[in-house]
Parts: C-alpha cells; structure tokens; sequence
C-alpha cells in the first residue's frame, strides 16, 4: 500500500460548539454513537449503547438517511442500554462467522492472533455503514465516566494567554494514519462528512477562543515515531505555535518499548523547541487496537501514554486518548467505535480524540 503526505492548510468552523464543551462520551443528549448488531442471525443481533437512555433511543443508518422505527426494526426497553433487531429489522448486523470470513475472502485480513481464523477488515465507508447511530437523552447512572482535567498553567498558561487575546495559531500535526483522519467519514466522502480529529481539534479551539486557526497536516499513514523524527524539518518550516505528536500504533505492531517512544518524541520536540521557543507541544496517546488483531499490543498503549507523560513540562502537555479509550471501551464492543475493525477511529472515535485534547487544553 502506498501513502501519501497529507499537507493542507485549512481554516475552519463548526462540528463542535462553543456553547457545548461537555465530551462526545457524557453529554447529556448522546448524538450519533455508533453501534454494530452481532448475533447468530438477525433476531439475535444486540448492540449496547454507552447510557441507559431516559426515552426510547432514535436509531439512524449511519449516514443520516434513514430512521429506523422502534418495535419494527429494533427492541428497547426502558432503563436498559441494550437494544435488539427485530426478525424483519433493516439494520445491519453481522454474525461471529461474518466477522471472522474464509481466507482470501472479500474485506478478509489474514492477522487474527489465534493464528487460524483471519478478521473482517473495511477501510472508507465500508465499516461506517455496518455501524448505525443512535440519538438519545442520557439517564444519570452510576458509571463513573471518564474525565479529563485541563492541563496545569505550568504547562499551557502561555497559550491560554495567547488564546485570550485572540492571536492567530499556526498548528502543526504530525502522526500516523489515525491523525491523517482516516476513515472519518469526511475522509471517505460518505455523510456526515465530519472530518478527523485534528480538523475537529483546530475547529473547537476556533470556534471557543475566538482565534483565528490554521492547520497543517503532515501525518502519514503507516509511520512511527522513527520516521516523526525525519519530519522535524517540515515542522520547523511551517513554524508552529502549537505541535501535536500522536505516534504509538505502529510503534507497538513493531513492539517498540516506551523508553524508545519517549526518546523519539523528545528527539522531535526539541528541535522544534529551540527553533520556536514559545510553541505548545501537545503529546497525544494512542487508542488501543482490536485484541483480536495479532499485530495489537495491548500491554503496551498505557505504557506507552505513562512514557509520554514523563515528558511533560513548560509548555508540554500530554493528552490520554489511551485511558478514555479503554474505559469507553469496556462499555462498549471494540467494533462499536473502529473505523475499520482493526486500528481506526470511526466518526466517534475521532470525537474521542477531540474532546480529550481539547479538554486537556481547558478552553471554557
């Protein structure tokens, strides 16, 4: 597979409001969270939803098209996060057997880590449109969801400063194919269209502060922190006020160690540091990948973000995308939120991503 340096400059409004700071995962009407029905047919077929919903949830195709009617296409009932298909349902689903197909089958990844059965794998629209959207008020429970605290005014008063008198920002991202956007439905061009993370990022610091904000994006897919270092030239040329660094998927299907990872890191910061003194460095810890998939490495993400935070300090924050994730996570199937059922965010995964940075960056 081929990639291709994604290096665009945009500005942007909209996709997350000012008047709404509160997260993709605890806000109090839940708007497109995704879901995939598994069972052993149709009439089996249960998805769970993140909150018990306080009325019957809206369920929608994932481009927005179609409305599914409760009773007719699925089951709810009142208290409950689950959600059941009904025999004649026009939902999606897909069976054990489907997610695990023959060798050599359409959309089949020879990488299951039992070593025998191979996965379902779907890069563009093809997993959004298994998945549906759900759109419903959330019921108080006693799920401790996750939380995010702003970073401390040791590590991001300057910028807050530079926010609060509305100084134009330069931000330069640099990562892997989860920070290019991939499989965002805006990057495969299926409604919504809401672009990745670092769009929605740029798009909720405008749209809070007042800033002008300009993105550059110079993330590939496929690399690692390895390959961020050779980049630091391109970063240093497009003089940041605020880089982002979000490695760690490759790092780990290459079972790099996290003392590596940091090294790296530091090896990208300071460069760029010396050269612009008065940039924000924003760490980004990595989502996990599908366990299932024999390239995961699931004991190394949270070390991964612990070797990230190590390097924190004036002007460097970290931001935990890995402890959300995994929390989210264990209340909700791992296909749920993956854009492609092996290393990708979908629509919610990005708004994931998002909200942990943005919150880390404590905009009101």
């Amino acid at each position: 597979m081929r990639y291709f340096i994604l290096a665009f400059v945009v500005s942007i409004t909209g996709f997350i409001s000012a008047a709404s700071p509160a997260t993709c995962w605890q806000a109090e009407k839940m708007e497109a969270e995704p879901i995939l029905f598994i069972g052993a047919d149709r009439a089996s077929a249960t998805a769970q939803l993140l909150h018990a919903p306080s009325e019957a949830p809206v369920l929608k195709d994932a481009r927005g098209t179609v409305t599914y009617e409760l009773q007719k296409d699925y089951l709810w009932t009142a208290g409950s996060r689950d959600i059941s298909l009904t025999a004649t349902s026009r939902i999606p689903f897909k069976t054990i057997a489907e997610l695990h197909p023959a060798p050599h089958a359409p959309n089949a990844y020879a990488s299951s880590r039992d070593g025998k059965s191979w996965m379902l794998y779907g890069a563009g629209s093809f997993w959004h449109d298994m998945q549906c959207h759900a759109f419903y008020p959330a019921m108080k429970d006693d799920w401790q969801a996750p939380q995010v605290s702003p970073a401390p005014e040791a590590q991001l008063g300057a910028l807050r400063e530079r926010l609060k008198s509305k100084t134009p920002l330069k931000i330069i991202m640099l990562g892997d194919s989860i920070s290019t956007g991939a499989d965002a439905s805006g990057v495969a061009k299926v409604a919504p269209m809401q672009p990745g993370y670092p769009e929605l990022v740029a798009s909720g610091i405008q749209s809070r502060s007042g800033c002008p904000v300009t993105l550059t994006n110079l993330s590939v897919g496929g690399m690692d922190s390895t390959w961020g270092i050779t980049r630091v030239p391109d970063v240093i040329a497009a003089q940041p006020d605020i880089f982002m660094i979000a490695f760690g998927m490759n790092d780990a299907s290459g079972h790099r160690t996290p003392e590596d990872l940091a090294a790296n890191t530091r090896k990208m910061i300071e460069p760029v540091r010396a050269a612009f003194p008065q940039c924000t460095i924003i760490l980004v810890g990595s989502m996990t990948a599908n366990s299932e998939w024999v390239h995961s490495s699931p004991d190394l993400y949270p070390k991964y973000v612990t070797a990230l935070e190590g390097l924190v300090g004036p002007g460097i924050a970290c931001a935990n995308v890995t402890k959300v994730w995994t929390e989210i996570a264990v209340r909700k199937k791992y296909l749920d939120l993956s854009g492609n059922g092996l290393n990708h965010p979908n629509d919610f995964g990005h708004r994931i991503y998002a909200d942990v940075i943005l919150s880390v960056l404590g905009i009101p």
